[in-house]
């Protein structure tokens, strides 16, 4: 009896040839996913590097920052005491956790005391009155993990900070709105609560700073102090070139520069002085910033800074035919005998783009306090707090 075998059936050339194909596609394949988690392995130790060079600088920066600010405070307790304000930037410093090395050493670290220029953003080293420290560091010898493949070991990261502790000492005249407008919308009483407290916060830094108040506008020959039982003075003492030809209009000393700063609160800048309409006047600006600077021109100290502090609810209506124009001269001659003018503008109706520009020409900052009459004596007290924080506060710069 036959026996039957069975026997696979013979593959022909076609199936041969497809198995030879699967086997180049399953090899090609491999090859591929090989390439890509190669680069996918790369990327990821690319991720791991990038972000550890950001941490380190994050970190770094935190700790400058922080010497900057320690240093500048130490400064203005003391601005000859250049050593105590360089060993508190350091041991800030040290406060800081940074990279893999913990902390930064004192010889990469670099501090310079000197003086910050608001105007052109700049910092200059050194200066007889210092009100600003700059501080460098670098932290090197960073490892790197995943570099070395590529001839890479570690990594370097400098960065710097500078703070500045405002303007330092400083002879400060406030040069106030005293014009009819200022009887509106609660805008007067806005004045009489929100100017003692500029004056608190000056005293709180205890700086040896001095205020002086001058109010505009007058006509020295239509307003006399003395018959209207006045304590100010039309001040007339600004060069006759600097008036325009058109127009005498003044500004009026009410208190010449003081560090009684109780006799400011309770006598210049009380309800008895601060009338709105008080010199039948109207709104000259330039004349009040011409006046102001002249005064501190001549009276102020020679050691210390030179800062008006101006406010206004109008518009420059004097000289008639280029009040703005005027005012923007007049910045622009206070800049020239280095005081700044920070500007206020009260309500509403104020022109917020001169007084914006007043503030710029200078290099010195604008403050808004606009608003309904019901909010106008908190929006005016934090504006004259702002100024006195940006003019005596420690802050970063840069």
């Amino acid at each position: 009896m036959w026996k039957t075998c069975n026997l696979p059936p013979r593959q022909g050339p076609a199936r041969q040839a497809s198995s030879h194909r699967g086997s180049a596609r399953q090899g090609a394949t491999l090859v591929m996913i090989c390439f890509f988690m190669t680069i996918l392995i790369g990327l990821v130790a690319f991720g791991v590097e990038v972000g550890r060079m950001f941490l380190v600088r994050s970190q770094l920066q935190s700790a400058v920052d922080s010497g900057a600010l320690a240093a500048t405070m130490q400064l203005r307790q003391d601005s000859s005491d250049i050593d105590a304000a360089v060993a508190a930037a350091n041991e800030f410093i040290q406060y800081n956790r940074v990279g893999w090395l913990v902390t930064i050493p004192e010889d990469a670290v670099t501090v310079n005391v000197g003086t910050w220029d608001s105007a052109t953003q700049t910092f200059s080293s050194g200066g007889s009155n210092p009100n600003s420290v700059e501080v460098s560091g670098n932290a090197n010898d960073e490892p790197l993990f995943f570099a070395g493949i590529f001839g890479h070991s570690s990594f370097a990261v400098p960065r710097s900070a500078i703070a500045s502790g405002g303007a330092g000492k400083l002879d400060i005249i406030m040069t106030l709105d005293l014009s009819g407008s200022m009887g509106s919308n609660n805008r007067i009483q806005a004045l009489r609560d929100a100017a003692p407290k500029f004056v608190d916060v000056i005293e709180e830094v205890g700086d040896d700073d001095r205020i002086g108040v001058m109010g505009y506008g007058a006509l020295p020959d239509q307003y006399d102090p003395v018959a209207q039982g006045h304590n100010g003075t039309s001040y007339t003492s600004a060069p006759a070139s600097q008036y325009p030809s058109d127009s005498d209009w003044c500004a009026v000393k009410e208190a010449d520069l003081t560090s009684n700063f109780s006799h400011l609160r309770n006598n210049v800048l009380d309800s008895d002085t601060l009338v709105h309409n008080k010199y039948n006047g109207w709104t000259p600006i330039g004349a009040a910033i011409r006046d102001s600077a002249h005064y501190l021109d001549v009276n102020a100290r020679n050691d210390v800074n030179k800062v008006i502090v101006l406010m206004s609810d109008g518009h420059a209506n004097k000289p008639e035919d280029n009040g703005p124009g005027y005012a923007r001269e007049m910045a622009s001659w206070a800049a020239s005998l280095d005081i700044k003018v920070y500007t206020i503008s009260l309500g509403n109706g104020a022109d917020k783009g001169l007084m914006q520009d007043i503030a710029t020409i200078t290099g010195a900052e604008y403050f808004d306090a606009s608003g309904s009459s019901d909010e106008l004596s908190a929006k005016l007290t934090d504006a004259f707090e702002n100024v006195a924080n940006t003019i005596k506060g420690t802050q970063l710069v840069q």
